[in-house]
């Protein structure tokens, strides 16, 4: 496992624990990892851009999740799972937003 997996993953025992700011904070230095390590258009960067998003949703920043949803759409191709996730979680954001 490379140190960004290992940082996902200690991300994602902080969300479980409902501690979002630190898994905030382990998922961008986790995808900036990844994101060195493959380059920024690269579909690998894919689950760390939805995780990223995900922590970033839950702590109501849901344009900087808005923002990252989008750009996971333009990097994975059309039959990526993550794909069709995030253009649900942009319908549920829009939807929010027009419900404010």
């Amino acid at each position: 496992m490379n140190r960004a997996e290992e940082l996902r993953t200690l991300a994602n025992v902080q969300e479980e624990i409902g501690d979002y700011n630190a898994a905030l904070d382990l998922h961008r230095r986790a995808f900036l990892l990844q994101e060195k390590a493959v380059g920024k258009s690269s579909p690998e960067l894919a689950p760390f851009i939805y995780e990223l998003a995900m922590v970033h949703g839950a702590l109501d920043h849901d344009g900087e999740a808005a923002r990252l949803l989008n750009w996971l759409v333009t990097i994975v191709p059309e039959d990526h799972p993550l794909r069709n996730e995030a253009r649900l979680v942009l319908a549920e954001l829009k939807q929010a937003q027009s419900a404010a």
